[in-house]
């Protein structure tokens, strides 16, 4: 029995009614496009979104600092400098982005700059407040921690951004200047690489559906609205 099947026919037993963070995200994303929707997915890696989700906008583009000429609809740009006009997007989308802004920049200025009034950033992340987040965060050296990942995750570590967490608790994202927070929810991230990985995620998993304790799950989902002219 492979490890999907595995996987989900445990989810199935235990929680049924279970959600994976992309289908979530999916959904959040197709609701918020509409035929007026400039969308602008930083940090967007193959442009998958982009990709299957464009035809639901008037304009889509994947920005990434990394190379991918593969791709349609793709520009390779830095966030740090958009090339964009002033207040000409009202859709930024960022999977897995925000965890890696450092404190020697303020994205969030270049960001609230090219975005329209009201326009909304749409952003997936992991969650500080998750012990999978900060144990390794505070206990494992950062060559190790590259090694793991690459370990568990089947991925290469020269793939693997360095993490610097700034942005990535609820109140955070409440402070940043200019915007204000819509919705937030908190996901597990239940990963089908390997059983082990996925066995200790799921049990995880059921403890935060204890009530209060949802707030530890592994990833945030966030929608923020620019609240400035």
């Amino acid at each position: 029995m492979g490890n999907k099947e595995w996987s989900d026919r445990l989810l199935l037993r235990f929680d049924p009614l279970f959600k994976h963070r992309w289908t979530i995200y999916k959904t959040v994303l197709n609701n918020l496009l509409s035929e007026s929707s400039i969308w602008i997915d930083c940090g967007c890696g193959n442009n998958e979104m982009v990709e299957t989700f464009r035809k639901s906008s008037k304009f889509a583009l994947g920005l990434d600092i990394v190379d991918n000429t593969a791709c349609r609809n793709f520009l390779k740009a830095d966030i740090k400098n958009l090339p964009l006009k002033a207040s000409s997007v009202n859709l930024i989308t960022l999977r897995f982005v925000v965890e890696h802004f450092d404190n020697k920049f303020d994205y969030f200025d270049e960001i609230g700059r090219v975005l329209q009034y009201n326009g909304v950033v749409l952003i997936l992340t992991t969650n500080l407040y998750s012990p999978i987040i900060f144990l390794p965060k505070i206990l494992l050296p950062k060559r190790l921690k590259e090694q793991i990942i690459s370990l568990i995750f089947k991925v290469q570590e020269e793939d693997i951004f360095p993490a610097y967490h700034n942005y990535n608790t609820l109140k955070k994202f409440e402070g940043i200047n200019g915007f204000k927070v819509k919705e937030v929810l908190f996901l597990s991230d239940l990963n089908y690489t390997r059983k082990i990985i996925f066995l200790l995620l799921f049990i995880w998993h059921m403890i935060t559906k204890i009530k209060g304790l949802k707030y530890f799950r592994s990833n945030l989902l966030i929608v923020l609205e620019k609240s400035f002219k």
